[in-house]
């Protein structure tokens, strides 16, 4: 029996299906299908990380996070493979946390009608008054305890956008919620911050989170952040910045990429800790080998 925390950090799924609807033409969705058609539907295969669930069974994982992206132009068809993805680990006892990425709020009419809320829970539990505060969907942060101390916090930072963009907006309004809602935890217990953009933008404007600078200033406000937990650059990362009075960065990568698919492994105990990575062993095969192993203490 495992007394530590064991998570593991997925991501960027991207479910997908070709629509040949006329009324993607009122909309972003025909350019997603068109990249969908010439390349993504070859390299994202979503449907062979079935394998997981015995595979995190047998490491003795309970809790998975998966970071955004979990569609790739929020056709309702996606979704629902989607939820089958996830309801397959539910079904086998783990505490699933999801978040939406911009793949997920594709076009104006899915963020308007935040179509993703359809398919995944707004809030990550409803146990206590903290975590019943704020909702994903209206307010754009949540929260979970998963443990005497420690809490998952996620945030939903998508945004309606134009044509070739694939930005995020950390909203005053989120900003505001994400402050509130963090004093409400207890200073001496610890978080994990869960968000699809990162934190410190590397990407072209066009495709970051903006009011970046805003979120890493109230982020430096809450030291017991020991986790910032994000998705959408497809590059996994590893990143203890907490010298700089910043988290430790974790990006797990595009998991259903063929040739470079990635995940990482969270143990967590009272005073330290270990991130692996896990990537593809040989392309286009179901199989995992760890790469890096980084140890903590906090």
């Amino acid at each position: 029996m495992h007394h530590s925390l064991r998570i593991a950090h997925i991501s960027d799924l991207h479910f997908s299906k070709v629509s040949f609807s006329p009324l993607q033409f009122f909309s972003k969705r025909w350019v997603g299908n068109i990249n969908l058609c010439f390349y993504r539907k070859a390299v994202y295969i979503p449907e062979r990380l079935h394998n997981l669930v015995e595979l995190f069974k047998s490491m003795g994982i309970s809790i998975i996070i998966i970071s955004g992206d979990l569609s790739t132009t929020t056709l309702d068809a996606e979704l629902i493979e989607a939820k089958k993805f996830v309801d397959m680990f539910i079904k086998e006892g783990f505490q699933v946390f999801v978040i939406p990425g911009n793949h997920d709020q594709y076009t104006y009419s899915d963020f308007k009608q935040k179509k993703f809320y359809n398919y995944f829970p707004s809030y990550f539990s409803e146990k206590s008054p903290i975590e019943t505060m704020f909702s994903l969907r209206d307010d754009g942060v949540t929260a979970s305890r998963i443990s005497d101390t420690w809490w998952i916090v996620g945030m939903d930072t998508t945004l309606a956008t134009s044509l070739f963009s694939a930005a995020g907006y950390f909203s005053p309004k989120i900003e505001k919620n994400l402050d509130t809602l963090l004093k409400q935890i207890p200073s001496t217990d610890r978080v994990l911050l869960i968000n699809h953009f990162p934190l410190f933008p590397n990407d072209k404007p066009r495709n970051t989170l903006e009011r970046a600078h805003e979120l890493q200033m109230l982020v430096q406000k809450y030291p017991n952040i020991i986790f910032y937990i994000h998705g959408h650059t497809h590059r996994s990362c590893v990143a203890d910045l907490r010298l700089n009075g910043y988290p430790i960065i974790l990006d797990s990568g595009s998991t259903s990429h063929q040739e470079i698919g990635s995940w990482n492994f969270l143990e967590i105990n009272p005073h330290h800790g270990q991130v692996q990575i896990y990537q593809k062993d040989i392309v286009f095969s179901p199989s995992w080998k760890m790469i890096k192993e980084v140890s903590f203490k906090w």
